[in-house]
């Protein structure tokens, strides 16, 4: 199968920082109708080239930088990558995904994938230029934060590079650490932290290639239909106007937007942080990611000090507003730069400023354990002390910066109302005001996510009553069949809006040539994938015991709102949700389901 005309490199980069050897090696050819790429060529390259067990900070855990096979197109939003590893937060499989520049860059570079493995004795730059590849040194980029690091390496090397790098809570392999290109992350799960446990400080790339599709004639009529269906969306127009604050009122009215570390699900101060709220005081320009036709990122107007950042979006505003108490959108503005400006995970930030608060309400920590800091709900100044010590590893910060999970290791008293799943905290929507959205928390291969088929719609659409558990493992496992396609075509998911599971199989199937006669083959390859994803969390020794929520979504009434009273009923979602994937009770893909999805063969191998 000849890949270079079907949307393809074939060529993946292997860079081992410990011996500073590099090679490529080709695409697995026979597999990648299975897989696709993005989250499929991760989640095989992760199974089948890394032990279980390893240290997530050793040099034995690989970082998987991968693209799809749209990736560096004229499809929407083509310019996407992902990245798989295991996570230092959680232990799991863990895969996130970036918009920005850079994605594109390493594919006309001539490579759908990078693998490193290793670690280098003293910190290194990875350049890729083309089919020029080389390691140099970072000792004088070593405590820099994101700007300074990025902008130094395009005055040495050139402004037309792409620069993926992290900051010092990557160096210091801080759990909340992602990486970021210019004001774009790589944010959950820690892998910032990975990154810094190899030592490598940034990747830069530059590219002169291209892409070529399969049936250019077909992919032309494809492309149309795609551009049109986002062009129809008023969802998309929402975004390209709000951005993705744009929903947060709607939110809040359904009862679901957690506030006060997730004690309720409605924020008296909601109004002033819209969508609406932010254009008109706030947003003075649209920022539009590689090939995206929506432009849903905004920049701010300069503060008083000048200050500008890229946001806030909708996750961010609710993890350092809503969840903390604060209302006031400058504070939010400063609190989101912090976490830019150095690379942390801004609803991990929010997630552990919320806790901490609450902990110190409930007199569970006190000041002397924050360096004098006395966090109250609604207090921006803590806020902001805090977050600095975090983005700044000082202090409390060190510890603080470990995630929500370690707190309430520390602090055992903090258990119950620790907002995680898995060792991730929580995203922006109240699991007992959206039970299909709980399942999805719980389920979610990465720890808790609203990005692995959450379906939102019971939210917004009035596809399902959003505090009924009926129907709602059928309507997750749909979505997340889907979720995986758009992360292993890699495109965003925001697009999908307009378009749908059939315009990105036509996209599809004209710039690769694979044989999906239908989009229900399509669907196939998200549940095949996402069950590899599940594979790799049960070697590593995961099963249903995992698969569950904080005690305040399963023991604690929510407290106002349409959702008062509400607890999640997760067991049986759970078991229809199990059964629905083929898994026994335990949550463990059956061998006869294995071969159902291609996954083993008939003598147990597996793809």
């Amino acid at each position: 199968m000849e890949l270079r005309k079907r949307s393809y490199c074939d060529q993946v980069l292997r860079v081992n920082l410990s011996s500073g050897e590099f090679e490529t090696t080709p695409l697995p050819g026979e597999t990648m109708p299975q897989i696709l790429g993005g989250k499929g060529l991760g989640a095989w390259m992760f199974y089948h080239e890394q032990s279980p067990g390893v240290d997530p900070l050793s040099p034995e855990n690989h970082l998987f930088f991968h693209n799809g096979p749209l990736t560096g197109t004229t499809a929407p939003t083509a310019g996407r990558f992902g990245c798989t590893t295991l996570s230092p937060a959680t232990r799991t499989y863990s895969d996130t995904y970036c918009g920005g520049y850079w994605g594109q860059t390493l594919k006309y570079a001539g490579y759908d994938a990078l693998v490193v493995t290793g670690a280098a004795q003293e910190p290194v730059v990875l350049v890729i230029d083309d089919d020029q590849i080389e390691l140099r040194s970072a000792k004088h980029l070593w405590g820099l934060n994101i700007s300074q690091a990025t902008q130094r390496l395009r005055d040495e090397l050139g402004q037309d590079w792409q620069v993926l790098t992290i900051g010092p809570p990557g160096e210091k392999q801080r759990n909340l650490a992602g990486i970021f290109n210019d004001s774009r992350a790589l944010a959950r799960g820690g892998v910032g932290a990975v990154m810094g446990s190899k030592n490598l400080k940034a990747i830069l790339t530059r590219g002169s290639g291209s892409v070529k599709v399969h049936d250019p004639d077909r992919y032309q009529r494809a492309l149309q239909l795609a551009f049109r269906a986002v062009r129809m969306s008023s969802e998309t127009t929402l975004l390209n106007r709000e951005g993705t604050l744009n929903i947060l009122e709607i939110v809040n009215v359904m009862g679901a937007l957690p506030t006060r570390n997730f004690q309720q699900g409605q924020f008296e101060a909601a109004e002033n942080l819209s969508g609406d709220s932010f254009r008109k005081h706030n947003w003075n320009k649209d920022y539009a990611c590689f090939g995206c036709p929506i432009a849903c990122g905004k920049y701010t107007r300069p503060l008083e000090d000048d200050l500008v950042i890229e946001g806030p979006e909708y996750e961010t505003t609710y993890a350092l507003g809503p969840n903390c108490a604060i209302g006031d959108r400058e504070t939010i503005i400063r609190l989101n730069w912090w976490c830019d400006e150095y690379g942390i995970d801004t609803i991990s930030a929010g997630g552990v400023v919320g806790l901490v608060m609450e902990m110190f309400e409930r007199g569970q920590i006190a000041a002397d354990d924050l360096d004098g800091i006395e966090p109250r709900f609604g207090d921006a100044g803590a806020a902001l002390a805090l977050v600095e010590k975090m983005a700044k590893v000082e202090g409390c910060g060190e510890w603080l910066g470990q995630g929500v999970a370690a707190i309430a290791e520390k602090y055992p008293g903090a258990q119950p109302y620790a907002m995680h799943v898995k060792g991730l905290e929580m995203p922006a929507y109240h699991p007992n005001a959206a039970k299909g959205t709980a399942l999805a928390y719980a389920v979610s291969e990465r720890g808790a996510c609203h990005l692995r088929g959450a379906p939102l719609g019971e939210l917004f659409s009035g596809s399902a009553d959003p505090l009924s558990i009926e129907g709602k493992a059928q309507l997750f496992r749909d979505h997340q069949a889907d979720k995986a396609v758009w992360d292993s075509a890699c495109l965003c998911y925001f697009p999908g809006y307009g378009m749908k599971l059939k315009e990105l199989w036509q996209l599809v199937v004209a710039a690769t040539g694979f044989d999906y006669p239908a989009v229900k083959d399509f669907e196939l390859v998200g549940e095949r994938i996402s069950t590899l994803a599940r594979m790799i969390n049960v070697r590593e020794g995961f099963s249903r015991e995992a698969d569950t929520l904080p005690m305040r979504n399963l023991g604690q009434p929510m407290v106002g709102g349409p959702a008062d009273g509400h607890v999640v009923e997760l067991a049986p979602m759970l078991d229809e949700y199990y059964g629905l994937m083929g898994w026994d009770s335990q949550g463990v893909p059956t061998p006869q389901r294995l071969k159902t999805l291609q996954l083993i063969n008939g003598h147990d191998h597996s793809i």
